[in-house]
């Protein structure tokens, strides 16, 4: 699963046809061009008390409290320049801080209101967009240290549509007036105009949210949040912005989504059945270029023309462009249940989908259950230093895995042991006695107590120098187990 150009278009309503956001990003001059555009500039950094301390450096660009102190409200007798100088530096505003955040949450760059320069740019932002939150997810998961940026808004709702984690209680809908402008409707993302906010440890309920992300399964995903058929795109408790769904025909298309420095590749083939498509197994290979990955904007300071530096790039996104738009696409077929089990058998055995660490090596399971030692493993003893969070999601992926791995060696042993021979039967009863005994371990993990591992050798091994040892063993064996229903106490 992955966030899509659908994704971007029905919760952010940005348009994906247009001309890819790769542009000169060079700086020099940006005081002068800035008051150019809005009329004004940032004062000055302050020069250093003492000599021997250096000037300090300021990135280009304006803060988010200078902006709001000098264009939060537009003069009601404001001519027509000036409503379009504050129109600018409010889409500046939102650009910096909604699309394109970089995690400080402090200033909006220069280079976004530099795109701005001329109001009919026919910029793409909505693969912009796409690209920039894509960048930001990789490195986010390369990083060690927190924080994060990009499109946190698409990418909230995109989880809370198709997720069951995570996800707010949406309170009620504020009235909407939408002056009779279809462009003045909301996006898809009115859905969750109003939420019940939380109050609880962000990190107790991160512990929770890995927990219960490992635990989830396919059939418990909304997989299409935004409709099926005739009924796509029409939410039932209002209208929706017809800019939301004007690029539809470019949802499937393959290309190379750029934002400046950052080019990503989007690949939608690959989540077919995010768009109720039939998801082919295993999806077909392509080459991610890693190396698009190494440039960075701070690391690549020299490199200003971006245009330039990803020719390769712009041109291949215009193309993928106009093949979407002439339908020059493969017939693509609906979604089968039956493939898309398949893809998920093959996706499951190619990949890792499990965020928590596993609760218990595969070890374990070839010796007897000893409690006491149990109780010593990390996994338990992080369970018992947490803050009243259990995450039994790893203890239920490993008892899972381990379930099918028994049924399918069970399988395999039935059908390569020969019928009627005794080296078979042999086999056979060796095979189900060692699965029978690992089924009976994985019940300990969840809390059966089961004393029956001891065997009758031991249980009889009781010497003159040890009399009581042989009884108190048969008593062990003869020890009633309790078993908790969610009824009653069952005594067997």
């Amino acid at each position: 699963m992955t966030v899509t150009l659908q994704d971007i278009a029905m919760i952010t309503g940005l348009s994906i046809d247009g001309n890819p956001l790769c542009m000169n990003t060079d700086s020099d001059g940006w005081r002068a061009q800035m008051h150019a555009l809005i009329g004004m500039v940032p004062p000055e950094p302050r020069e250093p008390e003492a000599e021997d301390k250096k000037k300090e450096r300021v990135a280009a660009g304006a803060t988010f409290t200078w902006i709001s102190s000098n264009f939060s409200t537009c003069p009601e007798d404001a001519n027509e320049d000036m409503v379009k100088t504050y129109a600018r530096v409010y889409m500046w505003y939102v650009i910096s801080r909604t699309m394109f955040a970089d995690g400080t949450g402090k200033n909006a760059p220069w280079m976004w209101l530099k795109a701005l320069t001329v109001f009919d740019g026919k910029w793409s932002w909505g693969s912009a967009t796409l690209a920039y939150l894509y960048r930001q997810l990789d490195e986010a998961c390369c990083r060690h240290t927190g924080g994060i940026g990009g499109c946190l808004l698409a990418l909230s709702i995109w989880s809370w549509e198709r997720l069951p984690i995570g996800r707010p209680k949406t309170v009620k809908y504020e009235d909407w007036d939408d002056k009779d402008d279809s462009l003045r409707l909301p996006t898809w993302a009115y859905k969750w105009d109003v939420l019940n906010e939380t109050t609880d440890d962000p990190s107790v309920m991160y512990k929770l949210y890995k927990s219960e992300l490992d635990a989830i399964t396919p059939e418990q995903v909304e997989w299409e949040p935004y409709g099926k058929g005739e009924s796509f795109g029409n939410p039932i408790e209002f209208r929706l912005k017809p800019m939301c769904t004007r690029d539809r025909d470019l949802w499937h298309m393959r290309s190379p989504p750029i934002c400046n420095w950052a080019v990503e590749l989007h690949l939608p083939h690959r989540v077919f059945r995010q768009f109720g498509l039939f998801q082919p197994h295993p999806s077909e290979w392509e080459d991610t270029d890693k190396l698009l990955h190494a440039f960075d904007r701070k690391k690549q300071r020299k490199i200003k023309d971006w245009a330039k530096h990803h020719r390769k790039y712009v041109v291949q996104f215009a193309l993928s462009v106009e093949q979407a738009k002439a339908g020059k696409r493969a017939q693509l077929r609906e979604h089968c249940p039956i493939a898309f089990n398949n893809y998920l058998t093959w996706f499951l055995a190619s990949t890792r989908v499990e965020v928590c660490k596993p609760a218990y090596a595969e070890e374990i399971l070839e010796e007897p259950t000893i409690f006491d030692e149990v109780a010593q493993h990390q996994y338990n003893a992080l369970v018992r230093k947490g803050n009243s969070v259990m995450p039994s999601a790893p203890v239920m992926n490993f008892v899972r895995a381990q379930i099918k791995k028994a049924a399918d060696e069970t399988e395999t042993i039935l059908e390569t042991t020969p019928a009627g021979k005794s080296d078979g039967e042999g086999a056979l009863r060796a095979f189900i006695k060692r699965q029978g005994q690992k089924l009976r371990w994985l019940s300990n993990f969840f809390g059966c107590r089961d004393p029956e591992y001891v065997s009758l050798e031991w249980s009889r091994s009781a010497t003159p120098s040890d009399p009581l040892r042989g009884r108190a063993m048969m008593n062990l064996s003869r020890m009633r187990m309790w078993v908790w229903s969610p009824k009653r106490l069952l005594m067997i």
